[in-house]
């Protein structure tokens, strides 16, 4: 009960840091936006594409494959045998990645080539320097992976928690401090030192759980081939969701100035409240459905997992809407300023539109993912993900010939969509089905309140900018916010409405709560 009390708090904790670090990381791609130019933006982010895509593949494939093996010797109190083959992971990665980086160094015009066909002249030697000076990230994303796996093995997680939040605070710095006399080349320098630091700040407490590093490469250790196989499919697993930005990188390179860098803004104002609600919903689901898996507990599990959808659906289908229709809204106050221009803002929008489609699916595929893998079933996602490549692929090239880089924002939700439609028909084939009716009622209620809210949040908007007159910052601001509040009230009542189990739920909480603090504060004015 101890333990479970502490991984509660943990997850609680983390979940604020978390939340923390995408705040910076939203920071620091508003200042990115105010002063640099999309086009030269494209530039950083083709050069940090391939270090970026191998340091996520690598990290999430050494922490799934390294964490299980490495617990289970501490468990069984062989401290010294685990500290013996976390030294042999580690020399393995530095001398492998190390010897990686300085190929990716000299060849990279060759890989600039590969990934950005459409880049030449100045354009493509800026981006060869800047993929050299970032290369390096890659060792200390992989290294530091391998803290991260030793120090949650003992139960820290804070320190590996904090890094990504230090990364984008150095980046930000380096924007600050840097760009006035390195220009686009002081992204890279707060890129690799953020890397660096998120690697040095873990450093220190590992030799505190009594880690004593040795010069050692056994592999022909059993528990070192053990990682050796369990990493494969994890690898194919995770780089499959990276291929896909890999492709819509090279087709963008090959469309006109500032398509990387719209589709890229994008995403991230999409992932913000994506960060937020689904890990709030996630980080209580997930454990429990191992849980259940393991007691064989069906009825639970998809109790549980109905759960999860209802949550979801609740949630992620007016922000779906709201994002579709406060597109524009959205992106002028988030990030046009500076170098931003209102052409920026129109594909950035458009884009933010198309990837908006995507938010419900992406976190029910995720969630039926996570159910394959309570059942001990790690194959089925990666073959349905390997599918979802090649529809992804498909629908690229057909799209961005009619809708640019917009078509590549919207194959990337349909291929996601195809994804959990998919996995979600052979899940009910594996469990013999589960009861649709209700999470499908629901469902049905809340697309019918967000298209009723999105209708009435258009016309505010409207408005909100004739009132406000939108030319200032905070007119923007307020534009934006009003908008956004009007539009969660009409959701909420439209649901009410609707008797939506929930949203009754809560409204009649609220109430209580707000009934209580009236009923306290007359107590004491009658009494004073």
């Amino acid at each position: 009960m101890a333990k479970e009390k502490r991984i509660a708090q943990a997850a609680a904790l983390i979940m604020v840091v978390t939340l923390a670090g995408r705040f910076f990381g939203f920071i620091r791609e508003m200042l990115t936006a105010r002063h640099f130019p999309a086009e030269l933006v494209d530039t950083y982010l083709v050069a940090y594409t391939l270090p970026n895509i191998f340091g996520i593949t690598m990290t999430g494939a050494f922490l799934a494959a390294f964490i299980p093996t490495f617990t289970q010797l501490i468990v069984n109190g062989q401290k010294e045998r685990a500290w013996r083959v976390a030294s042999t992971v580690l020399n393995a990665i530095l001398l492998f990645f190390s010897a990686l980086v300085i190929l990716g160094i000299i060849f990279s015009p060759f890989v600039v080539d590969v990934l950005a066909p459409g880049f030449a002249g100045e354009r493509l030697d800026v981006t060869v320097k800047l993929m050299r000076i970032m290369f390096p990230t890659l060792l200390f994303a992989c290294l530091s992976g391998i803290t991260s796996g030793i120090l949650n093995s003992f139960d820290h997680f804070i320190l590996p928690s904090i890094g990504p939040a230090l990364a984008s605070l150095t980046v930000v710095a380096s924007i600050l401090f840097l760009e006035p006399s390195l220009g686009i080349y002081a992204l890279a320098v707060g890129t690799l030192a953020g890397l660096f630091l998120q690697l040095l700040i873990q450093i220190p407490a590992v030799p505190r759980l009594g880690f004593r590093y040795q010069w050692v490469l056994d592999l022909k250790d059993p528990l070192v081939r053990q990682i050796g196989v369990l990493i494969v499919p994890v690898l194919i697993g995770v780089g499959i969701g990276q291929a896909n930005i890999l492709i819509d990188r090279m087709l963008a390179s090959q469309l006109p100035g500032g398509s990387i860098t719209a589709l890229n803004y994008a995403n991230q104002i999409m992932q913000l409240p994506m960060g937020i609600f689904v890990q709030a919903i996630s980080i209580p689901i997930f454990p429990a459905l191992s849980a259940l898996a393991a007691q064989n507990d069906q009825a639970g599990l998809e109790r549980t997992m109905s759960k999860g959808f209802n949550y979801y659906s609740l949630l992620l289908t007016p922000i779906t809407v709201g994002l579709m229709v406060l597109s524009v809204p959205a992106v002028r106050a988030i990030l046009e300023r500076g170098e931003f221009t209102p052409e920026n803002t129109a594909a950035t929008a458009i884009a933010l539109f198309w990837y908006a489609l995507g938010i419900l699916p992406s976190a029910i595929r995720d969630l039926i993912t996570r159910v394959f893998y309570a059942l001990q079933d790690t194959s089925t996602p990666v073959k349905v993900g390997a599918v979802s490549v090649t529809l992804h692929i498909i629908l690229n090239f057909v799209l961005v010939r009619f809708m640019s880089h917009a078509g590549l924002a919207l194959a990337t939700s349909l291929a996601t969509m195809i994804n959990m439609l998919i996995l979600g028909w052979i899940l009910w084939r594996r469990v013999g089905g589960w009861a649709l009716k209700g999470q499908l009622i629901l469902l049905g209620k809340s697309a019918l309140a967000a298209v009723l809210m999105g209708f009435a949040v258009l016309e505010i908007d409207r408005l909100l900018f004739r009132y406000l007159g939108g030319t200032t910052e905070i007119d923007k601001v307020l534009q934006l916010t009003g908008a956004i509040s009007a539009g969660f009230l009409i959701y909420l009542l439209v649901m009410w409405l609707l008797k939506v189990e929930e949203v009754q739920v809560l409204v009649v909480t609220f109430r209580q709560k707000i009934q209580g603090l009236l009923s306290r504060f007359v107590f004491r004015n009658t009494h004073s």
